[in-house]
């Protein structure tokens, strides 16, 4: 890929993943989370296994088992970030979860993998900035769902985790059918289970947009052009998603969403972003990415 070529598709790659968090807040202000977020997922992992047939082809139960577990971790975390989304700004949201790369040293730190010195600044510097963005939304309400997303950043990191330390994970086109098809159904049952309904006439033509662009972009076109960047571009180049995905969401949310601008909320940003791309960096140097599209995300 001409190196023009893969600076543009990276750039929409951030644009595709970067507007998911708005389009989740403004999805799930007339639609149920759990059942919309299932359903966004378990349309994408159709169209992915209606076109992509020949990656599921031969994958044993242990593979596919460990897929489908994986993405339950994944979009589990997704769909509890959809639940916080109707009490949390989008834009507050994305720097909160930018922090799953600190989560996944964390979680690597319990299962033997111990972080060095630099490694542990890093970490502190970057919770540090967690803490500053969730107390730069006065509330108790507020404090109380924003640590549901931190939650929710905990959860992706132990798929990511998962993925990377497992054996039996299939490549990254099976392993994202796989965990979006899992993922979607365990999130409608969900929200079956939650009592989650869909009043007739009850919802607004935003709300189904936004479910249709999180279908399309940030699924289909996202995981696209991530698995065609792995093949193509320095891991260096497309580890940058880390940490400018979030930037692009807090930006769309304040400047399209009107969601309000908070001076200690950008200076949290600005050090959980920091501390991310070190470790991004530092782990791009040192190793490959784990085999799967979405546990990235």
């Amino acid at each position: 890929m001409k190196r023009s070529t893969t600076v543009v598709a990276m750039v929409a790659l951030w644009l595709c993943w970067g507007s998911s968090f708005p389009a989740i807040r403004v999805m799930v202000a007339e639609l149920p989370p759990l059942l919309a977020s299932g359903a966004v997922f378990l349309t994408a992992g159709t169209v992915l296994a209606a076109t992509r047939s020949g990656a599921l082809r031969g994958l044993d139960r242990g593979r596919i088992a460990t897929a489908a577990g994986v993405g339950v971790c994944l979009l589990g975390a997704q769909g509890a970030v959809a639940v916080a989304a109707r009490h949390v700004y989008a834009s507050t949201a994305a720097l909160l979860v930018a922090s799953v790369p600190l989560w996944t040293a964390v979680l690597r730190g319990l299962v033997g993998d111990r972080p060095g010195k630099a490694a542990s600044l890093r970490l502190l510097a970057g919770f540090a900035g967690t803490a500053m963005v969730i107390a730069g939304d006065s509330g108790v309400d507020w404090s109380l769902w924003s640590l549901v997303v931190v939650a929710a950043a905990v959860g992706w990191a132990g798929g990511t985790v998962w993925a990377a330390r497992s054996d039996s994970m299939p490549d990254a086109r099976a392993a994202t059918v796989v965990q979006l098809l899992a993922g979607g159904l365990v999130l409608l049952a969900g929200g079956f289970l939650a009592g989650e309904d869909l009043p007739p006439g009850a919802v607004d033509g935003w709300s189904w947009l936004a479910l249709v662009h999180l279908v399309l972009v940030d699924s289909l076109a996202g995981f696209a052009l991530y698995n065609r960047l792995l093949r193509t571009a320095p891991i260096g180049l497309v580890s940058t998603y880390a940490y400018a995905v979030p930037v692009v969401a807090y930006l769309i949310g304040v400047l399209v969403l009107g969601e309000p601008f908070r001076a200690v909320v950008v200076l949290g940003a600005a050090v959980i972003v920091a501390a991310v791309a070190a470790e991004v960096v530092s782990c791009s140097a040192s190793r490959s990415p784990a085999p799967s599209a979405s546990s990235c995300r």
